[in-house]
């Protein structure tokens, strides 16, 4: 049964990329920024100000290199049948990770290719630098807030991906297992050979 399910991953797998034109697998290990998201505290502070979107660093994944549920399977297949559907493979969401968040189940997301600044343009705009208050803290050797620390963490974690070729960046839940791979632990590895009595 396992062996008839990773079959049909693979097939599933092979036919899903290559239906992706090369405008999004080309990314795939792209480095850029996204804006970050803002929580619902800062969005009561903030209303009513005119504020700049803060860009945090991540890596565009491909769907392939995060776990199958809920990432692949449910959140980026919506994405991919409703671009399918309506004939808009070329303008497919980005599926990011986002430099230092270590929780797996936050650490991905959605981008529009919009709203993705690509590396060098990131640079050019002082978005691979910390915000002068996260800054001022660091270099005075303040206590971060959590936050705070995903940010430092997040820039530290960008630069040694910037010494590595894109298909080596690996970042995420690099441990997930597929489902025929679930399947075959559940029923306790592959078959036995039978040993001659």
């Amino acid at each position: 049964m396992a062996a008839v399910a990773k079959g049909k991953f693979e097939k599933e797998k092979e036919t899903i990329l290559k239906s992706l034109p090369e405008e999004v697998t080309s990314m795939f290990g792209i480095m850029g920024f996204c804006k970050a998201e803002e929580d619902d505290d800062e969005d009561e502070e903030n209303a009513g100000k005119a504020t700049d979107p803060d860009y945090v660093p991540c890596l565009v994944l491909s769907p392939y290199s995060v776990p199958p549920r809920p990432v692949r399977d449910v959140y980026w297949w919506d994405f991919y049948s409703t671009r399918k559907r309506k004939k808009q493979l070329k303008k497919l969401e980005y599926l990011v990770y986002h430099y230092g968040i270590d929780d797996p189940l936050d650490c991905y997301s959605f981008v529009t290719q919009e709203d993705f600044v690509t590396y060098d343009d990131g640079l050019k705009a002082g978005y691979d630098k910390l915000p002068s208050a996260i800054q001022a803290k660091v270099d005075a050797g303040e206590e971060l807030t959590e936050e705070e620390e995903r940010r430092v963490r997040g820039l530290k974690e960008m630069n040694e991906d910037a010494e590595k070729p894109a298909e080596d960046r690996r970042r995420g839940n690099w441990e997930f297992k597929e489902r025929h791979e679930q399947m075959e632990e559940k029923k306790g590895g592959p078959p036995r050979k039978r040993q001659k009595k």
